[in-house]
């Protein structure tokens, strides 16, 4: 499998948007799912993720506020 360099790091000897195989990686001593996961490398024929738009909850009419009387000493109360 190809992957490519898409970090600013040197990645086994190679730079940003070098391509290299999984052969190349493991004869240098690293590891495949290590450089994938820390975003150094990805697949080559890998499409570009973008990220999910998280929706607003729709809006709602709040409800009126009245405010409650007691009624024997008209205060206002909880």
């Amino acid at each position: 499998m190809e992957y490519v360099v898409i970090s600013n790091t040197k990645v086994c000897g190679k730079v940003k948007d070098d391509k290299l195989t999984k052969d190349d990686i493991l004869s240098k001593g690293s590891n495949v799912e290590f450089l994938l996961a820390a975003g150094h490398i990805k697949a080559a024929n890998a499409a570009k993720v973008t990220p999910a738009v998280k929706e607003e909850p729709p809006v709602t009419q709040q409800e009126e506020y009245f405010p409650v009387f007691n009624s024997v000493n008209n205060e206002q109360g909880e």
